[in-house]
């Protein structure tokens, strides 16, 4: 039988060393890495409260990373270990790193929805079609299409916000699942790092990956939204289309062709975002079926939230540059609205005004937009005497009406394009990105003191 070696994490009960296939198979040391920091984070919180509860001595308090201590102060590094286990540990450091990583991508997502609310406030009266079935529906402006992807993505802020505050639940004390004898102050050790509450139950504290799964479902979210915008600039940056031009520092060129300008930074946003869905998929199936408390099922929690997380922070960075680099073409945006047919269910809404009931004033614009296309020219081009007989009496005034600028500004009802709702907008995205750009410099301290700062705070107490 081999002594007890005081080095490993499950000390004497085994006579065998581990095979090492097994030993690399279930090893996690590659990925673990990325919580070093959060871990000994909380091992200094862990370490204080041992001392302020009188479990641990002052000389011994000071041991905060047990294995290379051991070999400066000897056996009382093993303290450390008092009323904990890998299982809080691993936890605790996890809800740590997810906090920074959220509010990070909040910070980012910031970045992004300032320079598209920059872009919006300079083209309120850039008029474009809008789209049904990826058909030319109604006219709306550049602003008002842009605002809709930023209260898309403010609501994954909201999200990754809302993720944040349920992250930040302590799991210390919980030990392996059934908590500890000693006389240890869990609400002590969460307040040192932070977090305003203690898990109320140690089975779920160990097995909870709740806030894993809302983490990686806001990314798989808010992937999709950014999808669906990468999905417009590949559209709008086509020859087809011609509505933007991505500039020679976002745009990437054919090794064959030399005409081509790929919007391919666009185009792997709109592929990644498959890739994050993987990820929620796959961590949802790991989670499903597993017992309380712990089991090492959970080790398969890190790489697709990892994964999760660089994606949609990498691709919220790459949308901002992108962003930055796109020439909108509004005089091509404006012709669009010349074909089409746009303004028909102004006329009808105008006819309805005049005391037409509505589905009579929609089968009257109906006639009233066969009649252009036969004649080649648009619905405000037509003359009162084309249509008579149609049952659609036009006047000059309601010419004027439904031209496509007037027709969009018209449309005054909440959230609408006119110049006035899209101010009301444009105020109301203001104040939300002052909103969050104010709660990422609460939660989220400038890197350096990120990195150093809650360890040194801690160190200072225990001295």
């Amino acid at each position: 039988m081999r002594p007890p070696d005081a080095t490993s994490l499950w000390g004497g009960r085994f006579d065998s060393e581990l095979d090492p296939v097994i030993l690399r198979f279930t090893g996690s040391l590659s990925f673990d890495a990325r919580l070093v920091r959060h871990d000994l984070i909380a091992s200094l919180a862990h370490a204080r409260m041992l001392l302020e509860t009188e479990i641990m001595s002052r000389a011994q308090a000071d041991s905060w990373i047990e294995r290379t201590l051991r070999a400066r102060i000897g056996p009382a590094a093993g303290r450390l270990h008092t009323a904990r286990s890998r299982n809080d540990q691993v936890s605790i450091a996890l809800r740590l790193w997810v906090r920074e990583e959220l509010a990070a991508l909040c910070a980012s997502l910031f970045v992004l929805l300032e320079t598209w609310l920059g872009q919006a406030a300079e083209h309120v009266e850039s008029w474009m079609p809008g789209y049904t079935h990826l058909q030319r529906a109604q006219p709306v402006s550049l602003a008002h299409h842009l605002l809709a992807h930023f209260w898309a993505l403010e609501a994954d802020a909201g999200r990754l916000r809302a993720t944040y505050q349920r992250a930040g639940v302590s799991p210390l004390g919980s030990g392996a699942l059934a908590g500890s004898r000693h006389p240890i102050d869990p609400h002590r050790s969460a307040a040192l790092l932070g977090l305003a509450e203690v898990c109320p139950n140690s089975l779920l504290a160990v097995a909870d990956r709740d806030y894993v799964a809302e983490a990686t479902f806001a990314c798989a979210l808010l992937m999709v939204h950014m999808s669906r915008w990468a999905e417009e600039v590949v559209l709008w940056t086509s020859i087809e289309f011609g509505f933007a031009e991505l500039s020679d520092t976002v745009a990437q060129g054919s090794s064959l062709m030399p005409q081509k300008r790929n919007p391919e930074a666009a185009e792997l946003i709109r592929g990644k975002s498959g890739r994050v869905i993987g990820d929620l998929t796959g961590l949802l199936v790991t989670l499903k079926g597993l017992p309380f408390a712990y089991n090492s099922d959970l080790q398969e929690d890190k790489e697709p939230l990892f994964d999760a997380l660089d994606t949609a922070s990498g691709s919220v960075g790459a949308a901002t540059q992108i962003s930055r680099g796109l020439r909108y073409d509004t005089e091509r945006m404006r012709s669009a609205l010349d074909a089409g047919y746009l303004t028909a269910t102004d006329l009808a809404d105008r006819l309805v005004e005049r005391g037409t009931p509505f589905r009579e004033a929609h089968a009257a614009a109906g006639a009233a937009v066969r009649e252009a296309e036969a004649r080649g020219c648009e619905l405000w081009e037509l003359d009162p005497e084309d249509l008579a007989g149609t049952g659609v009496a036009l006047d000059a005034e309601l010419l004027r009406e439904i031209r496509p600028e007037a027709a969009a500004a018209a449309r005054l009802s909440h959230g609408g394009p006119s110049p006035e709702r899209v101010g009301e907008q444009l105020d109301e995205a203001a104040k939300a990105l002052e909103r969050l750009g104010r709660w990422v410099e609460e939660v989220l301290p400038p890197p350096i003191y990120r990195a150093h700062a809650e360890g040194r705070i801690l160190a200072e107490e225990l001295a």
